[in-house]
């Protein structure tokens, strides 16, 4: 496990978005900016999301309480099942 703290909710999905030179520039200053603020939010990840919530926020006027009022609610089914990952046993032969 890596000694990072985990950023990613598990319910999230994992999606693709291009980037050009500038923005990602813009995505390292901003990173090098809360690393030396010593904050714990300095991933592509959390930069974008950041900018997304603010977004909605200032731009649109919608709160996160607004969007999660606009979400289904989760199946029954799906409400905390523990994952069936077996571990595989190493190699018997030693070369």
């Amino acid at each position: 496990m890596s000694p990072r703290e985990k950023h990613v909710p598990d319910d999230a999905q994992r999606t693709s978005v291009c980037f050009t030179a500038e923005d990602r520039a813009a995505i390292r200053w901003i990173s090098e900016v809360r690393r030396s603020k010593k904050s714990k939010r300095t991933t592509t990840n959390d930069i974008v999301v950041d900018a997304l919530w603010y977004y909605l926020d200032k731009t649109e006027g919608k709160t996160r309480e607004q969007i999660r009022s606009m979400l289904p609610p989760p199946p029954s089914g799906e409400i905390a099942q523990p994952n069936k990952v077996a571990q595989m046993p190493g190699p018997k032969k030693k070369r």
